[in-house]
């Protein structure tokens, strides 16, 4: 998977890291949530967000949009 920094939340690698070393299921869940808050304040703060546009998903490259 390519890492994309500038398409990063600011504190995104630090949680991730926290979560790795989460110690018990509470810890763990706090930091989840924290994810959580950070990636939806992230996409609200997106051009394509503020806009009302929805968001265009790609299908990987060989796969069919509407294959059942």
């Amino acid at each position: 998977m390519k890492r994309v920094k500038e398409h990063e939340p600011a504190g995104w690698r630090d949680l991730c890291e926290k979560l790795q070393t989460a110690k018990d299921p509470e810890e763990f869940q706090a930091v989840v949530d924290q994810i959580n808050r950070l990636l939806t304040a992230h996409e609200k703060s997106l051009p394509e967000a503020s806009e009302g546009k929805p968001q265009k998903v790609v299908p990987k490259k060989g796969m069919k949009a509407n294959a059942r």
